[in-house]
């Protein structure tokens, strides 16, 4: 072989390399995570992703109050009511899913969403007719807030209410709307907290919203899904064909819940598939931006896929999914918790722990 062929051999191979190169960088790009500080997660949480979701609150809760006071007047049929509950519903599980900040230190969730309501001490207290807010204080917090609703309207289904009654179920959107404009308020100074200054205080409210996340998936899979199955399976009713008794006494409202619980927990776990890290103070940073972040990058990639299985199982769930099918979930969602207790939260440098908020 002569040098010119030589040459044009050499030349052609790097080529071929080149190009081979090039598609390898083209398939599998190295995406660059910036480090993200405490205070930096802090800012995304709480400058840009809570606040909003606490004004939506707001605006829907005052919303639920006028249609409560519309129907009482007859001016607004009972499904429209039921429609502004449920959207008033999902933007608060939108918004305590996890809890954490001012969810946590007012104990919102126990105020207005305490569940199991207990039938009877909404009637005991339903007879006392209260007539103000300030009456209400009186009133125990099974007998408020979103279930009790539900259960009125249940009940008005089948007969109209009375002046009295109606004026309690006003009495009750009341109730969660002054609680929503109460979080509005306790979230408006954090949009401008200075967690760079208060290094002690960011730690803390880091490992706060790493549990909370936590605490949010497990109740979401334990107590609202889980639980009630197994306790309906093995004391017996299933074979009596009694419901099984979920946290909403809608199969609809029960799965449009889960999946607003399960749409907060995956927006605050997952980055947006293709979507790069955002840029540290200018966006919500998933976790699994903050393990990219510490260099966690195949933790990461497992972080993601675990919760891309759960996203697919509670995609594929409808209101007449069988209960087999909603444990098929909830085994997908114990994956997510082992992953996290075992490595996510060592990954994060956040020791597991339980907060006030974790019985809610």
């Amino acid at each position: 072989m002569n040098l010119s062929a030589i040459h044009r051999a050499a030349m052609l191979l790097a080529l071929a390399l080149g190009t081979a190169t090039l598609a390898r960088a083209q398939t599998a790009p190295v995406v660059a995570a910036p480090y993200y500080s405490a205070e930096q997660a802090l800012q995304g949480l709480y400058t840009h992703h809570l606040p909003p979701l606490a004004r939506d609150f707001q605006r829907q809760s005052d919303r639920l109050v006028d249609a409560a006071t519309q129907y009482c007047k007859g001016q607004l049929d009972l499904p429209a009511l039921r429609a502004q509950w449920q959207g008033t519903l999902m933007s608060w599980e939108a918004l305590s899913t996890p809890s954490v900040g001012p969810l946590v230190a007012r104990r919102s969730q126990r105020q207005i969403d305490f569940w199991p309501t207990r039938p009877a001490l909404l009637r005991r207290s339903m007879d006392k007719k209260p007539s103000t807010l300030a009456d209400m204080e009186r009133v125990g917090t099974p007998a408020k807030g979103f279930p009790a609703l539900e259960l009125l309207m249940q009940r008005w289904a089948t007969q109209p209410p009375a002046a009295d009654a109606c004026r309690f179920g006003e009495l009750v959107a009341q109730g969660i709307a002054a609680e929503a404009s109460a979080l509005d308020a306790a979230f408006t100074p954090l949009v401008t907290r200075g967690w760079q200054d208060e290094p002690e205080a960011a730690t803390a409210a880091l490992a706060e919203w790493v549990n909370q996340w936590l605490a949010g998936l497990e109740r979401l899979r334990w107590a609202h899904i889980e639980k009630p199955i197994t306790t309906h399976q093995t004391t017996g009713k299933a074979a009596t064909g009694e419901p099984v008794p979920y946290a909403r006494l809608n199969r609809d409202t029960s799965l449009r819940d889960w999946r607003a619980q399960w749409h907060s927990l995956y927006t605050q776990g997952r980055l947006p598939p293709g979507t790069p890290p955002p840029a540290a103070g200018q966006a919500l940073v998933p976790m699994e931006a903050l393990l990219m972040g510490r260099g966690q990058l195949a933790l990461a990639a497992r972080w993601g896929r675990a919760l891309d299985q759960v996203d697919a199982g509670v995609g594929r769930l409808t209101p007449d999914s069988s209960e087999s099918e909603l444990l098929a979930v909830t085994k997908s969602m114990k994956a997510v918790t082992v992953l996290f207790q075992n490595e996510v939260a060592a990954a994060l440098d956040v020791p597991l722990g339980f907060s006030d908020a974790d019985g809610d």
